[in-house]
């Protein structure tokens, strides 16, 4: 209730983000709904109508993606409309609006005899070989973007001192 966005504090984070990483970003509009983004070499085509990108992020997180963020800076938009309603503060506060009643202590539980007398196997499967994973696989919505690189001949970026043309010879 304390938060004066639109969207709950986790989402307006990402969304903030999000605005960061679109800063770079040039838009061609190719109809009044379809946009090209270039992202350095990168082509993106974003439709704010059907609220999709080439990337998938859109479609994922049903929230503006870099490439729709810098479609909504060139057309002067808000980004609330874009975003799940899922996400927005009213939906989130509906969530706990019902009252949940605590549980009594477990000795006052009324089990049924059938549940008391259920035995529970355990799984037929068998454990993976190998070290089990200390960090779970993060979706490509976690993962942080790489760090760009850039050359230390001439100081431009995507490619490296091997494969430069600007060197001399």
């Amino acid at each position: 209730m304390e938060t004066s966005t639109e969207l709950g504090e986790k989402y307006d984070k990402f969304l903030r983000e999000n605005l960061i990483a679109s800063e770079k970003m040039t838009v061609r509009p190719a109809t009044d709904q379809l946009y090209t983004v270039l992202e350095g070499v990168r082509r993106n085509i974003v439709c704010l109508e059907e609220g999709t990108c080439s990337c998938g992020k859109i479609q994922m997180d049903e929230l503006p993606c870099p490439h729709a963020w810098a479609v909504l800076k060139n057309q002067q938009l808000k980004p609330g409309q874009y975003c799940s309603f899922y996400y927005k503060k009213d939906k989130l506060l509906s969530t706990y609006e019902f009252l949940v009643n605590p549980m009594p202590d477990e000795s006052l539980w009324v089990v049924p005899t059938e549940v008391l007398e259920d035995v529970v196997l355990p799984p037929k499967g068998r454990r993976n070989a190998g070290r089990p994973r200390k960090e779970r696989l993060k979706p490509t919505s976690e993962k942080e973007s790489k760090r760009a690189f850039s050359c230390s001949v001439c100081g431009q970026g995507g490619h490296n001192r091997k494969t430069c043309r600007n060197r001399p010879k």
